[in-house]
């Protein structure tokens, strides 16, 4: 008799009687704890049963499920048709949700699973049917995601806000005829913004990334910080407000870097291209080093022959993925004890307050902003402006770094 092949991770086994039964398992990969996008595998080993048709739709349908929770999606193979979570399997099909960049449907997939595996007094939230949530159901599911964040509660509403309302366009096929996260109250804008970084923050951000070893996420800061870059640029990772931008025109490269006289950039979002000067040289003859600490961080990670993005990861030598720059980032920032709210984009603002602070309120020459929202200043850029900007910015950091060690001294008297 030849052998049946059977589908993936079934097994069969003979039974005490002699009768042949069937049992699927899932690979070792697919056990606890193993998690894909934050979720453990819902899937157990189970018994087929004996009858080899019975045991063959139940194991194909079992596959399709580990596939499912594999790729992140929500899956439908055990969803009754009608429920929450069956809705947003529903939703990742149509082109509302298809059209969106690829991290954003990420993003969205998270925040869905989310969602259908919140735990309710009966059941998970995803089991509900989607037609008959109402206003009352929606604020309790605000009111348990509250607690893990505002930012968060904001974001579950404006995913979920977005799937009811295609849904309700489509209710002959959806069954859902009105949206209960519409007018919910709460503001779909963060409270405030990107929290600025300062320089005690950003020195003590970059001595412990490289005690982790992230030399790389220490060179991202201080590109971000001295000289008010962008995340997208820095990092080399596609804007997603600019479409069409392809990997190989990201990033500062070594190849426009030019040690002790200039660095130059050139800004995705407006196309600019702007050279900084690093040094400023003195009547009596004497260089002044306009930013040494960026210089000195560049000079660690520096090698003979180097080209090519500055920043790249220690790991595989590739430019970052945003999703794995954001979780090194946070854990930097969790070894360092420092503040929960400090983005990443905080270093850009960080530096351009100091600038600021400085006495200089125009900052284009080096950041590349197209406008001045705060003066009506509309003067040409030019690398001379970048220069003053550089040295009234020096004087301010030998300022406020005075002014730190006196403290030290005061207290230690």
């Amino acid at each position: 008799m030849a052998k049946v092949a059977l589908p993936r991770y079934t097994r069969p086994k003979e039974l005490k009687d002699g009768k042949l039964a069937y049992f699927w398992e899932p690979p070792h990969w697919a056990r606890p704890p193993a998690q894909r996008n934050g979720r453990l595998c819902p899937l157990r080993a189970c018994p087929l049963g004996s009858d080899i048709g019975d045991a063959w739709k139940k194991a194909e349908a079992l596959n399709v499920g580990l596939d499912e929770w594999r790729r992140g999606d929500i899956g439908t193979s055990t969803a009754a048709p009608g429920s929450v979570r069956w809705l947003f399997s529903w939703y990742q099909k149509q082109r509302k949700f298809t059209k969106n960049a690829a991290k954003t449907q990420s993003d969205y997939r998270k925040i869905m699973e989310a969602v259908a595996s919140l735990p309710m007094r009966v059941g998970e939230f995803g089991q509900r049917t989607a037609a008959m949530v109402d206003a009352e159901a929606a604020d309790k599911v605000y009111d348990k995601f509250a607690p893990r964040g505002a930012r968060q509660a904001l974001y579950v509403v404006q995913v979920c806000r977005a799937v009811w309302n295609v849904a309700v366009r489509y209710s002959a096929q959806t069954g859902v005829t009105s949206n209960p996260w519409a007018a919910m109250g709460v503001s779909y804008k963060a409270e405030e913004g990107n929290r600025p970084t300062s320089r005690a923050e950003y020195h003590r951000y970059c001595a412990k990334a490289r005690e982790l070893g992230f030399e790389s996420m220490a060179t991202a800061a201080s590109l971000s910080f001295e000289l008010v870059q962008r995340v997208w640029d820095v990092f080399a990772i596609p804007d997603p407000d600019i479409e069409g931008t392809k990997p190989k025109d990201r990033g500062l490269k070594w190849e426009d870097y030019r040690p002790g006289h200039s660095m130059t950039v050139i800004q995705s979002k407006t196309g600019k291209r702007i050279t900084i000067p690093l040094v400023e040289h003195l009547p009596d003859g004497e260089k002044l080093a306009l930013y040494p600490e960026l210089e000195a961080q560049l000079a660690r990670v520096w090698k003979p022959g180097v080209s090519g993005v500055i920043v790249l990861e220690e790991r595989n030598a590739k430019p970052y993925q945003h999703r794995r720059m954001s979780d090194v980032h946070r854990t930097i920032c969790d070894a360092a004890g420092l503040p929960k709210k400090m983005t990443f984009t905080g270093f850009r603002h960080g530096g351009a307050t100091e600038i600021g602070d400085a006495g200089e309120p125009d900052i284009r020459p080096i950041s590349g902003h197209t406008t001045l929202d705060t003066a009506a200043i509309y003067d040409k850029i030019t690398q001379e402006k970048a220069r003053r900007i550089a040295l009234r910015r020096r004087e301010h950091i030998e300022t406020i770094e005075g002014d730190g060690a006196q403290d030290q001294e005061s207290g230690d008297a």
